[in-house]
């Protein structure tokens, strides 16, 4: 239970005072170092290392064939939010942190910082007088009072104020999954097109070493073309490379081992009727009412003793609901954006479709050379790759608006 008085802190004249004291002596008292150092007498704990034996859920929490699906070696986007949930390292280790804490008083040190506040505040009422040094010493007392009741509400935490900084932590690793895994899903298309590039330029590098030896091409076109395709063999590992990265950090987030080769599922399509049922002036209520940001705040301001944390804490719900409502704006625009780069993506697939169609035919009839035929594939995959890329920009673009809607700002 917090301390019951409160004090309005300021005596008439006592800032001034206290300026004037301040610039010509030297604090040496013991509350003169907590008001001006308190890294120096205060140091946050480290966490107790949870038990991960016994920090999962009960068996009652899923259904049997959830709990299989969970613990399966199939990853599957509507997994991911009860994967972080079970087994990523860090919200195990803050449930072990929560459950342990939320049964304590968190709220010593303050109730202490707020006692010895109070008790310089009753030395500056006792020591104010029309005497100039009584003053100054008021002043002082008054002071570091203050000061001491800032560093009070400054490191004030209760389980609530813990949960949602918990629950937080908790939603970004699901949403920082789930970018991962689309990330990973990019990267095989990516992978795909470079294959197709490097296809063509090494029938293109075939063709200049032809043509020299026909006295059509110089030893620096083939030298140029060579290095085409080793340029693409250079980004072919470095693409390879980043998608182990991103398998590896994926794993690790979810509960596999680093080396862990997990069926990575495709992210599902997106669904287009979502973007009707979006309406930023409509969700803001609910998105300002589920946001961390604001949560916390409102729990700091119902807290805090001090004038101007008060006020601090006010104007950061009132920054955040305007935060809040345009992230949503901004965010349905993006999403709105998706969508047409889909459709744009769409279209250029029709043209090399029948564009590859008409290739396909010249083949057939002896018509198209090899180099002619290949330049047509890599353009018709690259069409089909752009399409399944801009349809995971646009699922994630209506994914972050929900996360919005859910509590998160970006």
């Amino acid at each position: 239970m917090k301390v019951s008085r409160i004090r309005k802190y300021g005596n008439q004249g006592t800032a001034i005072l206290a300026a004037t004291a301040i610039a010509a002596m030297t604090p040496m008292t013991a509350w003169a170092t907590l008001a001006t150092k308190p890294e120096d007498n205060f140091a946050v704990a480290e966490p107790v290392a949870p038990d991960i034996s016994k920090n999962l859920s009960p068996e009652f929490a899923y259904s049997q064939d959830k709990w299989a699906s969970l613990r399966d070696n199939v990853l599957e986007y509507n997994e991911i939010a009860d994967l972080i949930h079970e087994y990523n390292p860090t919200v195990r280790s803050n449930r072990f942190s929560y459950n342990d804490q939320k049964n304590k008083d968190l709220t010593d040190i303050w109730k202490e910082l707020m006692d010895d506040a109070m008790d310089l505040w009753d030395q500056a009422d006792a020591a104010y007088s029309d005497d100039a040094m009584s003053r100054v010493s008021s002043a002082m007392s008054e002071y570091a009072g203050n000061n001491l009741a800032k560093m009070a509400d400054n490191n004030y935490m209760d389980a609530d104020m813990y949960k949602v900084a918990y629950d937080k932590t908790e939603a970004n690793l699901v949403y920082q999954a789930q970018q991962l895994m689309a990330s990973y899903e990019v990267s095989a298309y990516s992978l795909e097109n470079l294959n197709a590039n490097r296809a063509l330029a090494q029938a293109s590098y075939e063709a200049a070493a032809a043509n020299q030896a026909v006295g059509n091409a110089t030893q620096l076109d083939v030298l140029t073309a060579q290095k085409n395709v080793q340029d693409i063999d250079a980004s072919i590992l470095a693409a390879k490379k980043a998608a182990g990265n991103v398998h590896r950090n994926l794993c690790l987030m979810l509960g596999w081992a680093v080396d862990g080769q997990p069926e990575i599922r495709k992210v599902p399509e997106p669904d287009l009727a979502r973007i009707a049922a979006m309406n930023p002036e409509a969700d803001k209520e609910g998105a300002i009412a589920s946001n961390y940001d604001i949560k916390s705040n409102e729990l700091k301001l119902k807290n805090v003793s001090t004038n101007d944390l008060r006020a601090a804490a006010q104007a950061d719900i009132d920054a955040g609901k305007d935060t809040v409502y345009n992230n949503l704006k901004n965010q349905y625009n993006a999403v709105l954006d998706a969508r047409d780069e889909l459709e744009a993506a769409n279209t250029r697939l029709q043209l090399e479709t029948v564009n590859m169609s008409s290739a396909n035919a010249n083949a057939a009839a002896g018509n198209i050379s090899n180099l002619a035929l290949i330049q047509q594939q890599t353009a018709f995959t690259t069409a089909q790759n752009e399409v399944e890329t801009a349809k995971l920009q646009l699922f994630l673009a209506m994914e972050q608006y929900d996360w919005i809607k859910k509590g998160l700002t970006f």
